[in-house]
């Protein structure tokens, strides 16, 4: 399972998903490891490029994906 934000690590909707998942013993139907890809835990830049750079991108997802699915 992977989830994906452009929000912060912590505290963040991925995060949540995944302890409800845990708590609700539906970890134990997945088959492979849970995953977040979200944004860099930094203050959010003003500049675009900057900020371009910080949240998570199409490569990153798929990153995310591969590394799930050697699991499979």
């Amino acid at each position: 399972m992977v989830t994906v934000e452009d929000g912060f690590p912590f505290a963040g909707v991925g995060a949540e998903i995944i302890a409800l998942i845990n708590e609700t013993r539906g970890f134990d139907y997945l088959r492979g490891p849970v995953q977040r890809v979200t944004a860099i835990d930094i203050p959010m830049p003003y500049a675009k490029n900057l900020e371009d750079a910080v949240v998570p991108h199409a490569d990153s997802i798929v990153k995310a994906v591969q590394n799930v699915m050697k699991f499979q």
